[in-house]
């Protein structure tokens, strides 16, 4: 593998927007910002390796999305590849070398998973653009974005079964729940590649366009211009539904809609249907 000095020296930055206030960082994960703020592509830029992540990439990966959830400017994500793929998932070579300290290995497979929470808690619609490989751990990153819309290139596959693992049980929750448990075993059993057309079928990818991009900005176009505050707290009880932890989540909802009953945007719905009117939310 290239060193990561020389990989870093000619890479581009990561600009992270967090209340209005923009952060330059060195990273191998890429931030577009359009539609004044409203929208943030969110590209994983490690091509040499398929887009697998090594440690670096799963904890900035992690942080942007954490970010997220302070951006009251944000209203729809995107998260693609660079290079023609989506992600192949945990960079093998950079783990292997973790395995050798077992506390070591542990801390980064628990930023693997941090990162997984980070993308799925975001309180807006999150959209995975997949172009060519969604593997292993990018077929886990797509299962925790809210939608998945593929090019015709885009190929799926849990591989665990070709390489002596166990797939995690959240993300295998999350698979079954998506296309089945029959279809789940398959995917699992086999390894196998699954191609753009027969992951649509499965309803694992929502649709397909060329432009992958451009298609998963289209997807969520409709969403963008309704309240914040209602997406927020639908999205927390479907995580927690498909989680099975409504009755952890129970306060925190509630809070949730309370927040939204209570709100600005509410009381400006009500008024704008009296008058027969669109009405604009602000997020609070």
């Amino acid at each position: 593998m290239e060193r990561r000095g020389g990989r870093h020296a000619h890479h581009a930055q990561l600009i992270r927007r967090v209340c209005g206030k923009e952060t330059a960082l060195a990273s191998e994960i890429r931030v577009e910002r359009r539609d004044g703020g409203r929208v943030a592509v969110v590209t994983i830029d490690r091509p040499h390796r398929r887009n697998a992540c090594d440690l670096a990439a799963w904890r900035d990966l992690r942080d942007v999305f954490r970010g997220f959830a302070e951006d009251p400017a944000l209203r729809l994500a995107v998260l693609t590849g660079a290079g023609g793929h989506f992600c192949a998932g945990d960079d093998i070579l950079a783990f292997r070398e973790a395995l050798s300290d077992p506390q070591r290995a542990d801390a980064y497979r628990a930023v693997i998973q941090e990162c997984f929470a980070a993308v799925q808690a975001a309180p807006v619609p999150v959209i995975a653009a997949l172009s060519g490989v969604c593997v292993g751990g990018g077929a886990s990153l797509a299962l925790c974005c809210d939608f998945r819309v593929g090019d015709p290139t885009a190929r799926v596959s849990v591989p665990v079964a070709r390489l002596g693992l166990v797939y995690p049980t959240v993300q295998l929750q999350r698979l079954s729940q998506l296309i089945g448990v029959s279809q789940t075993r398959r995917w699992l059993y086999t390894g196998e590649f699954v191609d753009a057309g027969a992951a649509r079928l499965a309803g694992f990818i929502d649709a397909i366009h060329d432009d992958v991009v451009a298609g998963a900005l289209a997807f969520g176009a409709g969403m963008m211009d309704n309240a914040p505050l209602s997406i927020a707290g639908s999205k927390a009880q479907l995580n927690a539904i498909s989680a099975g932890t409504l009755a952890q989540e129970a306060a925190r909802i509630q809070a949730l809609s309370d927040q939204a009953n209570q709100s600005e945007d509410y009381r400006n719905a009500a008024a704008a249907f009296a008058e027969k009117r669109k009405p604009v939310f602000l997020g609070r």
